[in-house]
């Protein structure tokens, strides 16, 4: 039944007519004339004359309830990527590495390690081949649980499939340092059960999006909540170092105790703040849901059925598919592999590593945030059409990357130029984020959770693909030789992935999404 609330909005300064509004679950209603003048101008410089939640919280009290949501969604990236990575750098002070066996005259000299620290003692002697079965495991149950977590995210909403998986991801890092000493098969089974937990994150959000973010907003504030994965890996790297090199909490295993538990914290501030849309929110402003609800696309009916057979057949899901694959084999190899290349090709310390490895990501979330306010302003003025802009990020970011990734392989032992690569090629990966990465929800916002399941779910593949590689390229075979056809091999994967975009993507929004056409969807239901 339709609730009917009356709201004044004559002493504003837009000079608002009295109106009315029909709220139910997914929708209201305007039942009579709004001056929109302003709002309609320029929404990214006017913010919309919208009045901030009430929250009453020191992060939610002074922001509209959508950037309260993004903020809290983005510590959950940041903790879920902190779960990610601690692995990826904890590794290198848990395992005896294979170079100072192995060392070649194409390695750089050990003699250039600037450290008066006794040598480290390591408990494991895994070689490069097992350890990259155990950096990729995370991908095997990660690959399992993208579409049906962005599928219940739509049905159900997106606040328990989002925040339980993290939670759950959260308990079982605290089990990891046991798992690891008990046999490293129990290590990769924990890491594969995280990755499920793990794997409904990005497409629920992106069922979140759709619910939350308007069509002005979505090169922004999506990408932004999502930087939490850049920021995760920037504060994580150096902090597991450092407690590490420390003997905080007995060394390596602070890595996983202490973003366990901060998992498990966010968790329980997640379960009062997060929201599955904004007529669920008990404290958003009636004007910021009023325009929310004016600004998204119109949500279909719970019971509509997902047009299977319309995506199998939608050539944009196809360039963004492979976008996305290629994308995440060059994202995934870097993430896993680069403290590896720092510490035996390099010869950092762990300490210098964790800062080192930490300084790209940075440098991604800073592109992300910049270009993504500038191609939603260029979007607001209609500058350009959205398929233009995203081929254009596509095009430049992919230039970008690709010719840092082959640069690296050249720059021999010098270590700040080998370094200075490696960050520009991952920040060039900032373009892709809130452009290509994005792009589902330009062609349908209300599968949006759907798209990212099947596409995020084939690109996970290179998660243990890439470390796959890594480990059977270096194995007895810690070379310069070695690393540069790993970046080769990469640069080409991404060049072939932007190409591929950008022949099949069209960023118009496509006809099986709009609500008129529900009827039609009926007929893919067995699909």
């Amino acid at each position: 039944m339709m609730n009917k609330q009356t709201i004044d909005t004559s002493s504003s300064e837009q000079q608002y007519n009295r109106i009315i509004v029909d709220a139910s679950e997914d929708s209201a209603t305007i039942s009579s004339t709004i001056n929109t003048t302003e709002i309609e101008t320029d929404p990214l410089l006017d913010e919309y004359q919208v009045e901030p939640s009430s929250a009453g919280f020191f992060l939610c009290s002074k922001l509209h309830a959508r950037y309260t949501v993004a903020i809290w969604a983005f510590f959950g990236f940041f903790c879920l990527y902190a779960m990610r990575v601690n692995l990826s750098v904890a590794i290198v002070a848990m395992v005896a590495p294979q170079s100072t066996l192995n060392q070649s005259v194409e390695a750089c000299p050990a003699a250039e390690k600037n450290s008066t620290k006794p040598p480290t003692k390591y408990e494991f002697d895994w070689d490069p081949s097992k350890e990259g079965i155990i950096l990729g495991a995370f991908f095997y149950g990660y690959t399992a649980t993208q579409v049906i977590g962005g599928n219940l995210a739509e049905k159900f909403g997106a606040k328990w499939i989002f925040g339980g998986g993290i939670f759950i991801a959260s308990i079982l890092t605290l089990l990891t340092p046991v798992a690891a000493r008990i046999h490293y098969k129990l290590l990769i089974a924990i890491r594969v059960i995280i990755g499920m937990a793990s794997g409904p994150a990005f497409p629920s959000a992106a069922a979140l999006w759709g619910k939350w973010v308007p069509t002005s907003e979505r090169s922004t504030v999506p990408p932004a909540a999502q930087t939490g994965t850049s920021i995760g890996i920037i504060f994580t790297t150096p902090l597991v170092s450092i407690m590490t090199e420390n003997g905080f909490i007995g060394g390596w295993p602070s890595a996983f105790y202490v973003f366990g538990i901060a998992s498990c914290i966010w968790f329980i501030c997640w379960c009062f703040f997060g929201f599955n849309s904004p007529n669920e929110h008990p404290r958003i402003s009636n004007k910021e849901r009023l325009f929310l609800n004016k600004h998204i696309p119109p949500r279909p009916s719970k019971h509509r059925s997902t047009p299977w057979k319309k995506i199998a057949c939608c050539p944009p899901v196809y360039g963004l598919a492979i976008m996305h694959v290629c994308y995440n084999y060059i994202y995934y190899t870097l993430l896993t592999s680069l403290p590896t290349y720092f510490a035996t090709i390099l010869n950092f310390n762990l300490q210098q590593n964790g800062f080192i490895f930490a300084l790209p990501y940075f440098v991604q979330f800073l592109i992300t945030i910049i270009v993504g306010q500038i191609v939603d302003r260029l979007r607001a003025r209609k500058t350009f059409s959205i398929t233009t802009l995203r081929k254009t990020q596509t095009i430049i970011g992919t230039i970008g990357t690709c010719g840092f990734l082959v640069a690296i392989g050249y720059m021999g032992c010098n270590q700040f130029r080998a370094v200075l690569c490696c960050i520009l090629a991952v920040g060039f990966l900032g373009l892709q984020t809130c452009g290509a990465l994005i792009s589902h929800l330009d062609i349908a916002s209300n599968y949006a959770g759907t798209l990212v399941g099947i596409t995020n779910t084939l690109a996970t593949i290179p998660g243990f693909v890439g470390p796959y590689v890594v480990g059977v390229i270096t194995k007895n075979n810690q070379t310069i030789k070695a690393w540069r056809l790993i970046f080769n091999i990469s640069a080409g994967v991404g060049a072939f992935g932007s190409l591929a975009y950008c022949i099949l993507f069209n960023g118009e929004e496509q006809s099986w999404n709009r609500i008129e056409h529900e009827n039609d969807t009926n007929e893919s239901t067995n699909a």
